[in-house]
Formats: structure tokens, C-alpha cells, sequence
């Protein structure tokens, strides 16, 4: 591949990670909103969010094994082709139950786009994988900031009840998927798509590849909780929509600036202090979340939630990565399933506990918080004596 068509590549690619991310972020928005208009309860609305993370738990898995042996550009095309097709069904849908499939389509889609582009992105970067990571991380991160106002001010102005916002995604959905036909071009390097990294070994792969997994849970289950349950939940405590989305927005703000500060951190710290600082503020914040309904304490307390998911985010995905020793697809495709677990847990469980109080999905993710912020801990006196 030539180096211009590697340079067209790697634009296209940190671009429509952008661009699917903030489509990601707005469906997170209105999505919610929606369903509750049509009548779900809380239940109802936790396994809408749950039938996405179930799918999630294994298809990114498969997605990445599959893109190993594959061209990832066919996985990237046809994930937007299915996901701009669950937005037509969206605008279709005549009950909340019908939800749940499309749900499951949406992220099936989002499945096959996130390992494959993670892995094209570490072929064309050749040697410079760090660099191209973080403008990974700042691409579809700034997303996260865009996304969930637009998506609060779509509702604000259109109402829960309209459709046009979902129709309008599936048009650019199919825009973009004819424009990665064309420009969209691959390089394979055998020696990265099958077998191992080379040092994975050297550098030792066991306790952080361990506590990567644990954080992932961490911050993928309380993101179940926050972007399926919180919107209605901020609502029900007289909090406009388009508060929602600003606060939202917070969270995305909060959660890049965390993406630019980590390594930096991380270089200060160390490893495992840097996990432990994510794990401690994200149980501050979520008992914030439970114990104060008011727009300013809620605007605080998830701007800490996604400063400690970005941070417990840019860490385990470099732990991944650098240290699990495996192919390229199958690395991102372990981590993306990884946070389909903790997306389908916290969807569902946190749905089931607020059956029972409005506020117990946030006290059982500070309860879950504690938790790995103490195996941490342990972890480190037990190893300094």
C-alpha cells in the first residue's frame, strides 16, 4: 500500500470512528426517551439496553477472529449498511417491546465496526500504533462530547415521539458505507494478523491483563447503567431534557479530557495507581449520583464518571493491545466483548434494581466500585510485603 493510500486510510478510518461513535451517543439519547414516551418502564427500558450488550458479549469476539482471516473492509461496510437499517426500523417501531430485536441489530452492527476498525488502524499505523491509538481514543471521544447534546436538543425541539432523527442516521449510515467502498484501502501484515505479538512475553502479561479485565467490567457496567437507565432517571427528578443531554455531554467532555491526560498520568503514577485512581473516583461519583437529584450535583458527578471510564478505558485498551499477546483482531474483538458483558449486566441488573428504588442501580455500581478499588489495594501491599 502506498503511503498516501495508507495516510486516506487512516483519516477514513479515525473519521468514521467519529462519526459511528457520535451516532452511537445520539441513539443513547434518544433512544431511552423514546421508549419511555411509548410507555416502557424502567424494567422494559434496562432490557432494551440489555439486548445490545447481550449481542455484545460474544459478536465482537467472533467479528475479530473472522476479520483476522477477512478483509476488515467488508466488516466495516456491512456494519454500517445493518446499523443504518435498525434506524429505519426505529422509525417503524409501533410498541416499546419491538425495541428490543432492534436494539439487538444496532449493536450486532456496532460489533462488526470496532474490532475491524481498531485492527485497520493498528496495520496502517505500521510502527507508530501508540501515536495512532490515542488519536483513536481523541476521535471517537470527542464524539462522546458532541453526541449526547445533539441528541438532547433533537428531542428538546422534535420531541420523544418523532422519527426524523432516525431517519436522518440512516441516511448518513448509507453514505458512509458507499464512501468506504471506494476509499477504504488494506494492508495485511501475516505476521500481526495471525499468532502473537512479538514481546508479549517479555513484558509479562498476567496481573495487568487480569486487572485490564476487571476494570473493563468496571466502567462497561456502569455505562450499561448510565446511558440506558440515567436519562429517564434524570427526568423522572424534573431535570429538562435538554439538561440531560448537557449533562451527558459533561460526562463525554470529562471522558476525553481523561483520554489526553492518562499516559501522562500513567507515565507519574504507574500502572496500577492509575487503575486505582479510576476505580476511586468513579465510586465517589456514583454515590453522588444516588444521593443528590439537583442539576449541578448530577452535572459533577458524571463529568467524574467519565473522567475515571476514560481513564480505566485508555489503560486497559493499552493493556490489551500491548500485553494480551494475540492477533490484532482478536485482541480488540476480546476487548470489545469484554465490555459487552459489563454493558449487558449493568442494563440488566441495574433495570432490575430500579424496579425496586429509582437510585439503586447507582449504589450497587458504587458497592461494585469499592470492590475493585479494594482488590487493587490488596494487590498492592500484598506485593510490597
Amino acid at each position: 500500500m502506498k503511503c498516501d493510500e495508507k495516510g486516506l486510510t487512516l483519516v477514513l478510518a479515525l473519521a468514521l470512528s467519529f462519526l459511528i461513535q457520535m451516532i452511537v451517543g445520539i441513539n443513547g439519547i434518544i433512544v431511552p426517551l423514546f421508549a419511555k414516551h411509548m410507555g416502557a418502564k424502567p424494567l422494559l427500558l434496562g432490557l432494551i439496553g440489555a439486548a445490545g450488550g447481550l449481542i455484545y458479549t460474544f459478536m465482537p469476539l467472533i467479528a475479530g477472529m473472522l476479520s483476522d482471516r477477512f478483509r476488515r473492509k467488508t466488516f466495516i461496510v456491512v456494519s454500517m449498511l445493518l446499523y443504518g437499517l435498525s434506524c429505519i426500523f426505529y422509525a417503524m417501531a409501533a410498541n416499546p417491546q419491538i425495541l428490543i430485536p432492534i436494539r439487538a441489530l444496532e449493536w450486532c452492527s456496532i460489533s462488526l465496526f470496532w474490532p475491524s476498525v481498531e485492527a485497520l488502524l493498528a496495520e496502517v499505523s505500521g510502527k507508530n500504533i501508540d501515536r495512532t491509538l490515542e488519536k483513536f481514543n481523541l476521535s471517537w471521544g470527542s464524539a462522546t462530547v458532541v453526541a449526547p447534546m445533539i441528541g438532547g436538543l433533537l428531542v428538546t425541539a422534535l420531541g420523544a415521539e418523532s422519527r426524523i432523527p432516525f431517519i436522518s442516521l440512516a441516511i448518513i449510515l448509507f453514505t458512509l458505507s458507499f464512501l468506504s467502498i471506494l476509499a477504504i484501502r488494506e494492508v495485511r501484515d501475516v505476521k500481526l494478523s495471525r499468532g502473537k505479538y512479538k514481546g508479549a512475553e517479555r513484558r509479562g502479561a498476567g496481573d495487568p491483563v487480569r486487572n485490564a479485565i476487571i476494570v473493563i467490567l468496571l466502567f462497561s457496567t456502569i455505562g450499561g447503567i448510565i446511558f440506558n437507565l440515567f436519562p429517564a432517571y434524570a427526568v423522572d427528578l424534573g431535570i429538562l431534557a435538554s439538561e440531560v443531554g448537557l449533562i451527558m455531554l459533561f460526562n463525554g467532555l470529562f471522558r476525553l479530557i481523561a483520554f489526553l491526560q492518562a499516559y501522562r498520568i500513567e507515565r507519574k503514577i504507574g500502572e496500577k495507581r492509575t487503575l486505582l485512581l479510576g476505580a476511586a473516583v468513579m465510586a465517589i461519583s456514583l454515590i453522588l449520583t444516588a444521593f443528590d437529584g439537583t442539576t449541578l450535583i448530577l452535572s459533577v458527578a458524571l463529568s467524574m464518571i467519565g473522567f475515571s471510564a476514560g481513564v480505566l478505558y485508555a489503560e486497559s485498551i493499552s493493556i490489551m493491545l500491548g500485553k494480551s499477546g494475540h492477533a490484532r483482531g482478536y485482541a480488540a474483538g476480546l476487548f470489545e466483548s469484554l465490555i459487552g458483558v459489563g454493558y449487558f449486566l449493568g442494563s440488566l441488573v441495574g433495570g432490575a434494581a430500579a424496579e425496586y428504588s429509582p437510585n439503586a442501580p447507582y449504589i450497587l455500581g458504587f458497592l461494585l466500585s469499592s470492590a475493585v478499588f479494594l482488590m487493587l489495594l490488596s494487590q498492592k501491599l500484598i506485593k510490597r510485603y
